[in-house]
């Protein structure tokens, strides 16, 4: 049975590991979403109208139904994730497995050899670069960096490092300590 971690984080105990279930942040973006989706659907039927019923194969028309349906699919899934999006961390002395799952359904795992991960660390929100981007837990495998967790608050991050590395004592590299 899950009990509370810290924060939206439950976590239960699984034979030799854990596994912790992260819920996607509900903030006001998902309102800002609902409502840019509005007037993005309606400009986005008026001109299908335009197309299927008036036969104006203008280029601005052919140039923006594209546009229009990538847009309103993106925001659409943004709003599906945040919603009902979830993260699962399955670690075990052997295997950390990071499962992404929306309305029940897994959109994507990824699965790691306890081995081959290091640095184990917590991203504060910030800017990098131009971009402005949300609080991550991140670490090295495969000679690469990975993220998850996005979103996350600080007293959750260190809950579920504090909990990871009482499962598996992932390597640090000095610089990071």
């Amino acid at each position: 049975m899950l009990e509370k971690l810290a924060g939206r984080l439950k976590w239960e105990r699984t034979g030799t590991g854990i596994r912790v279930e992260i819920p996607a942040r509900i903030d006001w973006w998902v309102l800002f979403y609902v409502v840019w989706l509005a007037p993005w659907s309606v400009a986005g039927w008026r001109v299908s109208v335009d197309i299927f019923i008036k036969h104006d194969l203008s280029v601005f028309n052919l140039f923006w139904l594209p546009v229009w349906a990538l847009g309103e699919c993106f925001v659409a899934a943004l709003i599906i994730w945040r919603l009902t999006g979830s993260t699962t961390v399955v670690l075990d002395p052997s295997q950390l497995d990071i499962t992404r799952r929306s309305m029940g359904i897994q959109i994507d795992k990824r699965t790691f050899r306890c081995a081959d991960v290091r640095n184990l660390r917590y991203i504060p929100a910030g800017n990098r670069g131009r971009r402005s981007l949300p609080s991550q837990i991140g670490f090295e495998a495969n000679d690469k960096t990975r993220k998850f967790a996005s979103g996350i608050e600080d007293i959750e991050a260190f809950a579920l490092i504090d909990k990871m590395l009482e499962i598996y004592k992932f390597p640090k590299e000095r610089a990071l300590e």
